[in-house]
């Protein structure tokens, strides 16, 4: 806690030597944030289930204050986000416990944890609080659009005592959280996918990377004819246990015929339900 530890928007290394801070277990990548004027919306979840995971490895002495704090997830460089900060959550569910400090305008978290011997901190303690659009915009120097700017990460630290009086300072931040409310409803998206051909007898894993997949989003491979009609289409197997918000592993489906002489191109798309479609993607069977 001394006034010598780096300011929040320094860049710290995750690894020194040989300590390293580690995500082991990556938040959701959306979290409904909460406001001021309205009840908590819970601890931020991980991705299938439970709540992120932070390791320190290669350190093995007394317990650690783990730090946390909402940071932000734009292009530039990782700073304290403006718009939103880290929201204690306390009750009889929550194991780990936790106060608040602040750091300038900035809410940090502060976990005394057992950072020890490899062990992993689940943060079950962490949601995410939105702060009003217009009493940021109108602090001084602040250049930043609240509505703009709803993508957030985690950013946690730990400060390790030397024993020459030093300190060795390691930093890891989480993928991205979208916060904004919209975003509940927003179409799923295909950013890229692993194979783009199989045989007609199709069988092979695809996996799709993207943005708003859900545990019952269904994969529909389609065919249409020169005039636009649709000829074929065809639902593939999700792997629902592999599969999570930004991922989804598919089975390919087999062709309706193996009478292929050339490449047949098809497409496919992402549904959540009716008029909720990813852009349709393009796809082509080879002769088997």
């Amino acid at each position: 806690r001394s006034s010598a530890l780096p300011p929040l928007d320094w860049p710290l290394p995750s690894q020194y030597e040989q300590y390293e801070l580690k995500i082991e277990m990556q938040p959701r990548t959306h979290h409904r944030a909460h406001y001021e004027t309205e009840g908590s919306r819970g601890a931020v979840k991980a991705s299938p289930s439970g709540h992120p995971m932070v390791k320190l490895s290669g350190y093995n002495e007394k317990p650690l204050t783990l730090q946390m704090f909402i940071g932000t997830a734009d292009e530039r460089n990782l700073r304290p986000h403006a718009f939103y900060q880290v929201h204690r959550i306390t009750g009889k569910m929550v194991a780990t416990s936790s106060y608040e400090a602040m750091a300038g305008s900035t809410k940090v978290l502060e976990l005394s944890t057992l950072l020890d011997f490899d062990s992993l901190e689940s943060i079950d303690c962490a949601g995410i609080l939105k702060l009003r659009n217009s009493d940021i915009e109108l602090r001084k120097g602040e250049t930043d659009i609240g509505r703009k700017n709803t993508r957030v990460r985690l950013v946690f630290r730990v400060h390790i005592p030397q024993g020459n009086g030093k300190v060795v300072s390691l930093q890891t931040a989480s993928v991205p959280i979208e916060c904004s409310q919209r975003s509940a409803q927003e179409l799923p998206q295909i950013e890229s996918y692993s194979i783009n051909t199989c045989s007609v007898n199709g069988g092979e894993e695809v996996i799709l990377t993207g943005s708003n997949f859900l545990p019952e989003s269904k994969v529909i491979f389609i065919e249409k004819g020169p005039d636009g009609k649709l000829q074929w289409e065809e639902e593939a197997k999700v792997n629902r246990i592999r599969s999570n918000e930004s991922s989804l592993v598919v089975e390919v489906p087999q062709y309706y015929t193996k009478a292929v002489q050339r490449p047949i191109q098809v497409y496919f798309y992402v549904s959540n339900g009716k008029r909720k479609r990813s852009p349709t993607q393009s796809f082509r069977y080879l002769p088997g």
